[in-house]
């Protein structure tokens, strides 16, 4: 079995594609499925929380400097070539991460894990789009999106279940096999691996470039755990990435030699298909993070048992990206299932935002639904309008952007609905505080229903509890407010993008007089 790396008309092999998705899974399902295991990492380490956190912002730093640079690996060494090193720089990796002795090496092998992997995606989202026809671009897409959008919410289910049952060396062991599947199916063994080409360079551009993506992300990752601009390092890192990023667009004007083809940023869809990802990363990912942290520390729920609050989500997201991708988006303007999703995400968000302390198990499963449908409509569909206008040349340089502008999108959105939570924690605690007196009749009558006596010596410690708990559940209510004006702030730039069914009726038709035109030759 063999799978075909470079796209033809002929329909793509299921190896091809069921190889290119696990690739893309496995590299963004290990980030969720480590988050679940930090404390256990903390405690075998016996590292402080501000020390363990080194290993997923080295992991990030990594991602973010390497993802834009696919598509100069691709045109340097070849699309196989440079999947090939990724799949097994990252499974080594792996293997690495999971024997590691100490904190300092994990911080070393997790780094290394995140730049093999960064190619990963990018090249996963090239190869679909090559290997399908432009006209079914969107089912290519709706594939790819399976990984990207439906591994994010399973890593929780998996990360819990592996912490829970086994150890956690296992949420890193467990690439190595599914390292090995996915490299049997995707090397392409009719074919030897093609000679690299060389390619002019613009090496003070990429240390430019490296050292202001680098700051911005140790920023975002670091910046809760030192509060911010009250921390002299922060603010450091925050001139140097500014600095650093002037310099690089400076120098990238009017070059040809650059890592990262600044050029496709000149094609409309391509800049508001990005500007859209990174937003709709913020809202997205600050969603994920949000909820199963929503359920564990408000409504008591387990690690296991809250990542499977999730699970229904990337289920009705699965099925729904597949037959959106399949039936309506051939035939409807993607720019108004994009809209569409952006509603549904917004009210989504809406009713976790409604939610009390009382609310049940299916209270928090609901939203997840509908989140679910609003992924399908977006995500696929948005790739797909996004790529509709690059040429297949530049399809891995633009990927590598893309899915750049996601993560980075992703890591503010995080940092800024963590910050705002903490924020919003300390401001309701005071303002229930004050309700907390002597001569408030309310007070007395809660207790009388908590079977709180007052004179009891724990009476003042559960009260305290419960208005932390009560002060917690109005702060996730205010996040999620937040995450759903992310949301609907994103559609006024849906329609800056053109309309991709025209030119793809246009595709279609030239094809099926070109085909006519040759039968009359013949």
């Amino acid at each position: 079995m063999s799978a075909r790396l470079e796209g033809d008309e002929e329909k793509p092999s299921v190896a091809l594609v069921v190889g290119v998705m696990l690739v893309a899974t496995l590299e963004v399902l290990d980030v969720t499925v480590v988050n679940i295991a930090l404390p256990h990492i903390m405690g075998s380490f016996g590292a402080t929380p501000d020390q363990v956190t080194w290993m997923i912002t080295s992991y990030l730093i990594a991602t973010v400097i390497v993802m834009p640079l696919t598509g100069y690996f691709v045109s340097r060494y070849g699309r196989q070539r440079t999947m090939l090193v990724g799949v097994v720089g990252f499974t080594a990796t792996s293997l690495a991460c999971g024997l590691s002795w100490s904190l300092t090496s994990m911080v070393v092998f997790r780094f290394f894990q995140g730049a093999f992997g960064a190619v990963l995606v990018p090249i996963s989202q090239s190869i679909l789009l090559n290997a399908y026809p432009r006209e079914k671009a969107n089912q290519a897409m709706a594939l790819w999106g399976l990984a990207i959008m439906v591994a994010p919410v399973m890593g929780p289910v998996i990360g819990g279940y592996i912490t829970e049952y086994w150890s956690w060396p296992w949420v890193f062991f467990i690439n190595i096999p599914l390292g090995c599947i996915a490299l049997f199916l995707v090397i392409d063994r009719d074919k030897s691996l093609p000679k690299g080409n060389k390619v002019d360079a613009d090496w003070w551009g990429l240390l430019y470039l490296a050292i202001a993506l680098a700051s911005f992300q140790t920023v975002l990752d670091q910046g809760h755990m030192r509060d911010w601009f009250e921390s002299r390092f922060i603010w450091i890192l925050s001139w140097i990435s500014i600095c650093f990023a002037l310099l690089f667009i400076a120098r990238a004007h009017g070059r040809t030699d650059n890592f990262i083809d600044i050029r496709l940023f000149a094609d409309r869809n391509f800049t508001f298909g990005c500007l859209l990802m990174a937003g709709y990363g913020m809202a997205m990912y600050s969603n994920i993070v949000m909820w199963p942290l929503l359920a564990q520390s408000v409504f008591s729920y387990p690690a296991d048992q809250a990542g499977w609050i999730l699970a229904p989500r990337g289920v009705v997201s699965a099925i729904m990206m597949i037959t959106i991708g399949t039936w309506l988006a051939p035939r409807v303007d993607m720019r108004w299932i994009i809209g569409i999703g952006l509603i549904f995400s917004a009210y989504a968000a809406s009713m976790m935002a409604g939610l009390s302390r009382d609310a049940g198990t299916f209270s928090l499963v609901a939203p997840g639904l509908l989140m679910g449908l609003a992924m399908a409509c977006v995500f696929a569909q948005l790739s797909t309008a996004t790529f509709s206008t690059i040429a297949p040349e530049k399809s891995s340089d633009a990927a590598g952007i893309y899915n750049a502008v996601r993560g980075i999108g992703g890591s503010v959105g995080i940092a800024i609905t963590s910050a705002f939570l903490v924020r919003k924690e300390q401001i309701h605690w005071h303002n229930l505080g004050t309700n907390i007196s002597e001569v408030n009749p309310n007070v007395y009558s809660w207790m009388e229903k908590a079977d709180i006596v007052i004179d009891e010596p724990t009476a003042a410690v559960k009260l305290g509890e419960e208005l932390f708990r009560h002060a917690e559940m109005a702060a996730f209510n205010d996040v999620f407010w937040l995450v759903a004006l992310m949301f609907i702030s994103l559609l006024p730039l849906v329609f800056f993008m053109n309309n991709t069914q025209r030119s793809r009726s246009n595709l279609i038709e030239k094809k099926v007089s070109q085909k006519e035109s040759s039968s009359h030759q013949g």
